[in-house]
């Protein structure tokens, strides 16, 4: 018996239904033939964020295209209970590929990407940034793609945000109670600071937002893709 989790495992945009052939071409052709070297009659497991996860079987490998016929439904698609929001500064080259993965790992329905005084980084590859948004969705299980958000200024943020989802800000040195998701019903969001954390400016423009909650990540002062993890953990909770 052929154990289907061994199979190669692709998100794609296309509509899937039983029954129907579809066309691989670009970057999944290229991984599919060049990297996974998969032949006709292979399996393949394809979702969509919509349709749920199917079976497909491969048809033939041209150069440029691969044809596959949807055979089955794996699994019927799902829908979360809540949405987990990511707002974060930007980071460099592959300490943001981290967050990025681990994020998706953990859940994280939208990111937001914000500038702030002290960022690291003031613009963002959107397309790495969904690339790596598939592949670690691809990789972790998960029926649903992230949505990535336009970069925008911390206080354009503030002043756009729904008040009715709580943003917990992970300030540091900053009184707060540690996070706790217990209580916590509905949309959430958490609010990670650059590396070099937030002004006193920025801190009072948050803490004055009734919708902005200061939380505590633990005793240690903690780079912002480990904040981020630490705090997705307890949010999720």
């Amino acid at each position: 018996m052929i154990d289907i989790t061994k199979s190669p495992r692709l998100y794609t945009s296309l509509p899937l239904t039983v029954g129907q052939d579809i066309m691989l071409d670009d970057n999944a052709h290229h991984y599919l033939k060049n990297v996974m070297r998969v032949n006709g009659g292979d399996n393949i497991r394809l979702f969509n964020g919509l349709d749920g996860e199917f079976i497909g079987v491969i048809k033939d490998v041209a150069k440029k295209t691969i044809d596959i016929g949807i055979h089955s439904l794996l699994r019927p698609q799902t829908y979360r209970a809540y949405k987990t929001a990511l707002i974060f500064a930007p980071l460099k080259k592959e300490r943001n590929d981290f967050l990025i993965e681990k994020a998706v790992e953990l859940n994280v329905t939208d990111f937001y990407p914000i500038t702030t005084q002290n960022a690291d980084m003031r613009k963002i590859n959107e397309d790495r940034i969904m690339a790596q948004m598939i592949e670690a969705a691809e990789q972790c299980e998960r029926m649903d793609i992230p949505t990535l958000h336009p970069i925008q200024t911390l206080a354009q943020c503030l002043t756009t945000w729904n008040a009715q989802t709580p943003l917990f800000a992970g300030i540091e040195r900053h009184d707060a109670p540690i996070l706790n998701a217990q209580k916590i019903d509905g949309d959430r969001a958490l609010l990670i600071g650059p590396a070099g954390g937030f002004t006193d400016d920025e801190k009072n423009a948050l803490t004055s937002k009734s919708f902005v909650k200061p939380v505590s990540l633990g005793q240690n002062i903690l780079r912002a893709e480990t904040a981020a993890i630490v705090g997705l953990s307890l949010l999720s909770r």
